[in-house]
């Protein structure tokens, strides 16, 4: 089930109130969405806002090197021997990661928004009896991406003074967790989750609470479960495979 079409009731709003909107009054916000969904212009706004948080340092000597360390330990994490010549070809390739980082931002970030927005309209539709149209569970994705964008801006300088880069950023889950061993797959799972993900996820299912008119808590804390239980199992997968 969701709500009813755009009327008077549910006044439009611009996208700076929309994002402020997400992140401050979330179901609220969601009516308007719901009503007027506009994911396009929304979706670039989020793209640049991460283009520029993530791209920007890696302009920087300082954070090549970072961006170059970070690389090298993720590989490494999955159990990688990350070689010379490969360290060095990974080198010569950070003179032009800003740009790359930039640009991948609009390109990897629509694809992922499309792709879950699909699973829920799927879900909720052909499993659960919705009636929602792709373009209001897009509207309820993108919108719901200005909280990660959010958490980029703030971990960038962060990381950058600190010179270390990492996926999940310095709000990574893993400081819940000191007493485990850094290759414990607990340990793994929640330093590569950070806080601003967990709040996004849980904020995507207000949206889809307002839409299809269940709980958004309990939608919100089912994907925050989910998404935790994939990345734990992609990382067993990975250390099986390295292991051999």
């Amino acid at each position: 089930m969701t709500l009813p079409p755009p009327t008077a009731t549910v006044p439009d709003k611009g996208l700076i109130a929309r994002a402020i909107g997400v992140i401050t009054s979330p179901k609220a916000t969601f009516e308007t969405i719901v009503a007027y969904p506009r994911p396009a212009v929304f979706l670039l706004f989020v793209c640049l806002l991460l283009g520029v948080a993530q791209g920007a340092p890696q302009f920087t000597e300082k954070g090549r090197q970072a961006a170059l360390d970070m690389q090298v330990k993720s590989m490494q994490g999955f159990g990688m021997e990350v070689k010379p010549e490969m360290y060095e070809a990974m080198e010569k390739r950070m003179a032009y990661n800003g740009y790359i980082t930039v640009v991948s931002m609009f390109i990897f970030v629509p694809i992922a928004v499309v792709f879950f927005s699909a699973l829920y309209w799927v879900l909720f539709n052909a499993l659960l009896g919705g009636t929602a149209s792709f373009k209001q569970v897009l509207g309820i994705t993108a919108h719901s991406g200005i909280i990660g964008a959010v958490g980029a801006l703030i971990s960038a300088p962060i990381m950058y003074a600190q010179g270390v880069l990492s996926t999940a950023g310095p709000f990574n889950l893993g400081a819940l967790v000191p007493f485990l061993a850094p290759e414990n797959i607990i340990a793994k799972t929640l330093g590569a989750t950070s806080l601003f993900q967990v709040w996004g996820m849980f904020v995507t299912g207000i949206g889809l609470g307002v839409l299809y008119r269940r709980k958004g808590s309990t939608i919100g804390l089912a994907l925050i479960a989910l998404y935790l239980i994939i990345t734990a199992c992609v990382f067993t997968v990975f250390s099986s495979f390295a292991s051999r």
